[in-house]
């Protein structure tokens, strides 16, 4: 408590001393930072931040040049609320931990790209590394459960990728850079516009040895876009995305014993491992705005993926086994909004309905020395969602507003095992999840805010049928039930900042039991929390931002009553500063505190804390722009997850020093 006091203290005097300062410097600088960034995340309609009745955090696009991100989860790890690692060293294996949810072997944050799911039907993962950051726009971070909104999944929030539009002015930009663990990373990407038609184009190439040996990695992306304007009150939206990787062994995790013989290998037996995969993406968007009053969305999308692996369930190549996915998604997005006035008060209705089908095919062989031999699994999954959904925002008085939401979703599991027939199942969820929220715009740019929210998840595919002993086909959707308050507050038009408490009860959250080995439902789970930030700019050359994040996550039943759930920090703070001159030359340093987490159910075993540091040094004259950029800054030796099994502990060491240079042109 003392540690949470002295933080909280130390950001509330921070932000008294950057006011006053802001104040004295205002006449020589007419740029301020952002006050009031643009959510449509937050409430499925274009909202700004201080109107949301939710916790909402925007990473923009100058926020993405600043940073030396690998991935998108690189790009969230610096955000209240949020947690995130990755082992590879190189942004190819991140993990996401969102709000008190473990993010390696469970995804509880619904991600969307411009509107359209993510997560992967078999177990709700996303791989990051397959979004490419050469398209991306903005993301938009919304904390606490949306299943009002978005349906299953959105348990913990949503993450919004925002790709990049079409402008009317033509640009085009190429990217080379070059890293420790010999990465190199190539982009090119053109857009603009003809008559009505706005086009983009990118295409990215990346490749590394990896920070963990024997995890080399290649990936190629290509993406477009076209946005036609039928007419002043229509328009068709076309988006085509295409991501390939090879990758070597997995970095899994290592005993102490292994981390201090050589924290860079490879666990023993997986030399020879390796994966490929494929996703594919295409969508067609019709919007149109029927009147002043009336507008309407449809979204037509279908993804495909398809992987292939061999991995080492042993030690040796003997027992080297080859895994084959293949995922394909349709899915339909309905959406209309409109505005009416009843008995004297001001109605934004949004309502919709959101249809998905995805078939899910796994095999997998025993293939001792990449031989493929007897056949071990064979299933074949389909799941169809239904998820009507209806939102009102009503205007009581000027400034005060009330949201109100209910949802129902219909989830259906075929699952056919294809090699012992009595083992197919059927199985039928469904779930009524309400919100309700409160906003009062109390002045400019600022208001208190207060929202009630169910959300569900239900088990994926893997954790049901196709984890072999480790599934559980009995397991019961998550159920939870959240409050909030929270606070967006305008100092002046230098600063800015938010804060949320939050207080979640869960019913039958999903965990691995090391002990069974098997997927369970835990019972009755807490999680509760603080978060806030800071953004701010003290004089025209300095500007920053600063945060603060408490989690409680326990058990509140079965054997671990009161225990806290493990991977998950129960302090976080970040910190970071942007430093710029008029002649082109801008420096970013960046510092985040990861506090205590326990690896065990027992909690008799703790990852520790571990500070890192990060720095970007940019110089940009005319169209080229050159920089350097170095990772864990202090070579500081961590591990970012570890785990108990049969009494023996297992870390994922993180990489030390890492550099990366390159060159970027716009013309």
């Amino acid at each position: 408590m003392k540690k949470r006091i002295i933080i909280l203290g130390g950001m509330l005097i921070l932000a008294a001393a950057v006011s006053a300062s802001a104040e004295e410097d205002r006449s020589t600088d007419s740029k301020a930072i952002e006050l009031e960034p643009i959510t449509v995340t937050a409430s499925r309609a274009t909202r700004t931040v201080s109107e949301s009745p939710a916790s909402v955090s925007i990473v923009s696009n100058q926020d993405i040049a600043q940073t030396n991100a690998k991935s998108v989860a690189e790009l969230l790890k610096n955000i209240e609320g949020i947690y995130t690692y990755d082992t590879s060293g190189v942004g190819s294996t991140g993990a996401v931990n969102m709000r008190g949810f473990y993010g390696g072997m469970s995804s509880h944050q619904l991600v969307l790209i411009d509107g359209i799911p993510q997560n992967k039907g078999k177990d709700k993962l996303v791989d990051w590394d397959l979004i490419s950051m050469d398209n991306i726009e903005s993301i938009e971070v919304v904390r606490g459960p949306a299943s009002a909104l978005y349906g299953d999944n959105a348990m913990s929030g949503v993450i919004n990728i925002i790709t990049k539009k079409p402008k009317d002015k033509s640009e085009s930009k190429l990217l080379a850079s070059y890293g420790s663990f010999n990465t190199q990373e190539y982009e090119a990407s053109t857009l603009g516009a003809y008559k009505q038609l706005g086009y983009f184009a990118g295409a990215s190439y990346k490749t590394s040895d990896g920070f963990r040996r024997h995890c080399d990695y290649d990936r190629t992306h290509v993406g477009g876009k076209l946005d036609y304007a039928i007419n002043d009150a229509q328009a068709l939206k076309l988006s085509l995305d295409y991501s390939q990787k090879e990758r070597g062994a997995l970095p899994w995790a290592l005993t102490e014993a292994q981390i201090t013989q050589d924290r860079r290998q490879a666990r023993p037996g997986t030399e020879n491992d390796k994966s490929d995969e494929t996703k594919s993406d295409v969508s067609v968007t019709h919007t149109w705005d029927i009147s002043d009053k009336i507008n309407t969305e449809a979204t037509f999308y279908y993804k495909y993926n398809d992987s292939n692996s061999f991995y080492t369930s042993g030690s040796t190549e003997s027992t080297k086994r080859e895994q084959l996915n293949d995922e394909d998604v349709y899915g339909l997005l309905l959406k209309g909004g409109l505005k009416q006035e009843i008995l004297g008060l001001s109605h934004e209705f949004t309502g919709g309905v959101d249809l998905e089908r995805a078939n899910f095919d796994y095999q997998e062989y025993n293939a001792p020395y990449q031989q493929r031999g007897i056949l071990r699994s064979d299933y074949g999954v389909k799941r169809d969602k239904v998820g009507p959904f209806l939102q009102d925002e009503i205007k009581l008085i000027d400034p005060l507003r009330l949201v109100a939401g209910i949802r129902y979703d219909r989830v259906n599991f075929d699952f056919d095992d294809k090699r012992t027939a009595t083992n197919s199942k059927t199985e039928k969820m469904s779930k009524v999840t309400p919100r309700c929220g409160l906003v009062y715009m109390y002045q400019k740019d600022s208001s208190l805010y207060a929202n009630y929210a169910q959300a569900f998840r239900t088990p994926t595919i893997g954790q049901m049928f196709t984890y072999a002993s480790s599934a559980n086909p009995d397991l019961k959707p998550e159920e939870a039930t959240n409050y909030e308050i929270g606070l967006h507050h305008r100092f002046s038009e230098f600063l800015r900042a938010n804060l949320s408490l939050y207080w979640m009860n869960l019913d039958n959250e999903i965990w691995y039991d090391y002990a069974t080995n098997k997927y369970q439902n835990y019972g009755k789970t807490s999680h509760k929390g603080v978060e806030t930030s800071l953004d701010f700019k003290i004089v025209k050359w300095l500007s920053g931002f600063a945060n603060y994040t408490y989690t409680q996550a326990k058990n509140e039943t079965g054997s671990y009553n009161g225990k806290y759930l493990t991977s998950i920090p129960i302090h976080k703070a970040s910190s970071g500063f942007h430093f710029a001159t008029d002649f082109g030359l801008s420096w970013d340093l960046g510092i985040t505190y990861t506090g205590t987490s326990y690896i065990d159910s027992a909690n008799d075993n703790k990852l520790p804390v571990y500070v890192t540091a990060e720095t970007k040094v940019s110089y940009e004259y005319k169209a080229m722009k050159v920089f350097l950029a170095i990772d864990n800054l202090f070579d500081k030796e961590y591990n970012s997850y570890g785990f108990v099994s049969s009494n023996t502990k297992y870390f994922n060491p993180a990489a030390g020093r890492t550099f990366t240079g390159g060159i970027e042109m716009k013309f």
